[in-house]
């Protein structure tokens, strides 16, 4: 997974774009520190050898079971940060392919990649998200799925999209070949580290955004809540992923009618998001919203080059947006 993929803040300003604008008109190795974070297992297994094909179970149950386990494993010794046992998850001459096409081969080139990488950003987490598991033969087995990285103090989250074959030899899964794939443009992933709950306080106004996937994670629902001077309001927004452009899009809708529609688009680790609304009475609101990240729980929020029916407003000042913790 790659340093330079960050997974960074974006929307959780829409509902707070939205909000400026109402109170305007109120008022690991390689060039980019790659990591072949490759989901290996060493998962223990019933010898295949003399058992016949027909009598392998179709559901693979046990298999599957095991590969989870495996993968469990795997990211806790990622944790650890041991490029040796990592690379011992290969095949002898195993090989992990990086996003660019960069690939390493064999134990002692695994090792050597993952340890510069732990060496380079330590204290790591890892978890790995899997979509599916298929079994060609008896004794290999394709998994695709998701690596979910957060890296270093900072804890940012960083989401690529994996696959991998793994082989059994005596009685054991080993990796033989690991890929990751590279983004195709922005991608909904890149906003996965939003799901959850967020709040912003400014001059006795609170804003709070409920983050959660759709089925299929095709879209992120966000619910929102503005209160001020003890009334409440609130609404809904959708991020998805625009199937004619290609292009991420924001679609927000106001209890009272209002609605809005937001590009975003990335320059470094700051999100762009511009936005045009229309208020329930058609007032027409524009405005460019910053976000910048301060780490994994909170991010700067500023809204510029705002209009209200092609009048200018000043832009305002940054605020902060931090995370809900979970009640233990």
């Amino acid at each position: 997974m790659r340093s330079s993929r960050i997974g960074m803040v974006v929307v959780a300003a829409a509902a707070l774009g939205w909000l400026a604008l109402a109170q305007s008109q109120a008022g690991g190795p390689g060039r980019r520190q790659a990591c072949p974070s490759t989901p290996v297992v060493l998962v223990s297994a019933a010898p295949a050898a003399k058992v016949a094909a027909e009598e392998v179970p179709s559901d693979r149950k046990a298999d599957r079971q095991g590969i989870q386990k495996a993968l469990d494993s795997f990211a806790a010794a990622f944790q650890k940060g041991d490029g040796k046992a990592v690379a011992g998850m290969w095949t002898a001459e195993g090989e992990y392919i990086e996003d660019d096409g960069t690939a390493f081969r064999g134990h002692t080139a695994l090792e050597k990649a993952y340890g510069e990488f732990f060496t380079k950003s330590p204290n790591n987490s890892l978890a790995i998200e899997v979509d599916s598991i298929r079994f060609p033969s008896r004794d290999t087995a394709v998994v695709e799925g998701h690596f979910k990285l957060r890296k270093g103090k900072s804890a940012e989250l960083i989401v690529s999209k994996c696959s991998f074959l793994y082989t059994r030899e005596d009685g054991k899964w080993l990796v033989a070949i690991a890929r990751e794939w590279p983004g195709d443009g922005l991608s909904l992933r890149d906003l996965e580290w939003l799901i959850g709950t967020w709040e912003t306080k400014r001059d006795g106004t609170v804003v709070t955004t409920k983050y959660d996937w759709t089925a299929n994670k095709s879209f992120i629902r966000c619910q929102f809540t503005i209160v001020e001077n003890s009334k409440s309001t609130g609404g809904l927004q959708m991020f998805g992923k625009d199937p004619e452009s290609g292009a991420l899009r924001v679609w927000t809708f106001e209890d009272g009618g209002g609605i809005g529609d937001t590009d975003i688009t990335r320059e470094g680790k700051k999100w762009m998001y511009t936005a045009r609304g229309v208020t329930a009475d058609g007032k027409v609101l524009t405005a460019t919203n910053i976000m910048t990240p301060v780490d994994a729980d909170s991010f700067l929020w500023q809204a510029v080059n705002r209009t209200l029916d092609d009048e200018s407003l000043a832009d305002l000042a940054p605020i902060k947006a931090v995370r809900v913790k979970a009640k233990k």
